[in-house]
């Protein structure tokens, strides 16, 4: 392969992978600013839970917190 095809190949990967990376950080950025909360975190009716996840409360209505869904503990546990 000559020199010029290689350096573009490289150049076209750099820029996926930085692509990729920076679609990374901008959902997480986005879901902070939305102020959603993460698994296992406090929610309310302010504070909605992040990826659609059930927001699960005690019977007295306190102490909620963001569950994971089903899809993600069968993920988890069998791997992706």
């Amino acid at each position: 392969m000559s020199p010029k095809v290689q350096a573009l190949i490289f150049i076209v990967g750099l820029i996926t992978l930085l692509a990729a990376h920076a679609q990374e950080e901008l959902s997480d950025n986005i879901e902070s600013e939305r102020g959603c909360s993460g698994a296992y975190k406090r929610c309310s009716s302010s504070q909605r839970c992040c990826e659609g996840r059930p927001c699960v409360c005690s019977a007295i209505n306190s102490n909620c917190k963001c569950r994971k869904t089903y899809t993600e503990l069968f993920k988890e546990y069998f791997g992706k």
